[in-house]
C-alpha cells in the first residue's frame, strides 16, 4: 500500500428550485491539497437528467465537465471553486458542502466514488410519468415540436432587468415580432400556489418595465389538469395570475397555443 493521500471532494449540485434549495447532485470535483491530483467527474445518467431538468440539453452538462477540466489546474481552493461555478454556471449550480477524503490512489477513489455518487438510478421514473412542473413542461415542449416551431423559439428568457438582480426567473419560451414579445411559462399548482403567485407579482413589474421600452408584452402559464384548478388555493392563484393580464391555459390547450405559435410565426 503506498502513502495515504489527503484530498477534498466537493459535489456539484444542480438546483432544481433555487428559492426552496432543492438539488440533485449531478457530480464532483476531488482536489488533492498540495495540488498533485485534479480531476472531475460528472453523471452519464440521462435518464435522471431528463426526469429532474427536462430544459436542459446533455449538450450543456458535457460543456460545463469541460469547462471545469480546463480550469481545475487554477481552481485549488474551495473559493475558488465556488466562485468560478458562480460566475459561470449562475444558479443552476453550486458546489455542495466539502467532505475530506484519505485514499493512496487517486484515481481509483475516483471510480468508488463515482459508483457511490453517479450510478444510474434504476428506479427513476420513465419520462412519460413526469409529474408537476415538469410534466406540463414536457408536453409543452412536444406540443410545439409538433408544429415544428420549437427550434424558432427562445428558451430560458432572462428578465433580471425587470425584476430585480438576482431573480433567477428564466421564462421557459417566448418570441418576437416587431413590438410584440410573447412568453410562455410552466407552472404547476398541483402540490403549491406559491409559485403561481410569485410569477404573478414578477410579471406586473415585468409588464410595466416592457411598456417602458415601448414593447408589448404578452405572457401565456400554461398549468395542470382542470382537475387541480377546482382547489380554492389553485383558483385563487389564477385569479391573481389573470388580475395582472397574464393568460392562464391548461396543458389539455397546448395544441392550441401551439397553433397560435405556428400561425404567428407563419410555419
Amino acid at each position: 500500500m503506498g502513502n495515504w493521500r489527503q484530498l477534498e471532494l466537493y459535489p456539484l449540485q444542480l438546483l432544481l428550485h433555487a428559492l426552496r434549495g432543492d438539488f440533485v447532485t449531478i457530480g464532483f470535483v476531488l482536489i488533492e491539497s498540495d495540488g498533485g491530483f485534479a480531476q472531475v467527474r460528472l453523471t452519464r445518467d440521462w435518464k435522471m437528467l431528463q426526469c429532474v431538468a427536462p430544459h436542459l440539453e446533455w449538450e450543456w452538462f458535457g460543456t460545463v465537465e469541460s469547462d471545469l477540466l480546463g480550469k481545475l489546474g487554477r481552481l485549488r481552493t474551495r473559493e475558488e471553486l465556488v466562485n468560478h461555478v458562480s460566475e459561470r454556471f449562475g444558479t443552476v449550480i453550486e458546489v455542495g458542502p466539502t467532505k475530506g477524503v484519505l485514499t493512496d490512489d487517486p484515481v481509483k477513489e475516483m471510480e468508488v466514488l463515482t459508483g457511490m455518487y453517479l450510478l444510474p438510478t434504476e428506479t427513476v421514473e420513465p419520462v412519460r410519468r413526469r409529474t408537476g412542473r415538469a410534466a406540463i413542461l414536457y408536453i409543452m415542449e412536444q406540443k410545439f415540436k409538433d408544429v415544428s416551431v420549437l427550434e424558432l423559439l427562445q428558451r430560458d428568457l432572462d428578465l433580471v432587468r425587470y425584476t430585480g438582480p438576482g431573480d433567477p426567473l428564466r421564462i421557459d419560451f417566448s418570441y418576437r415580432i416587431g413590438s410584440a414579445v410573447k412568453m410562455f411559462h410552466a407552472v404547476s399548482m398541483a402540490t403549491s400556489a406559491e409559485p403561481a403567485l410569485a410569477l404573478a407579482f414578477r410579471y406586473s413589474r415585468v409588464d410595466e418595465g416592457m411598456r417602458r421600452e415601448q414593447l408589448h408584452a404578452s405572457l401565456t402559464v400554461v398549468v395542470d389538469e382542470e382537475a387541480v384548478l377546482q382547489e380554492d388555493r389553485a383558483r385563487f392563484a389564477v385569479g391573481m395570475l389573470e388580475q395582472n393580464s397574464v393568460r392562464v391555459k391548461t396543458i389539455g390547450e397546448m395544441a392550441e397555443i401551439a397553433a397560435e405559435v405556428r400561425r404567428d410565426l407563419r410555419v
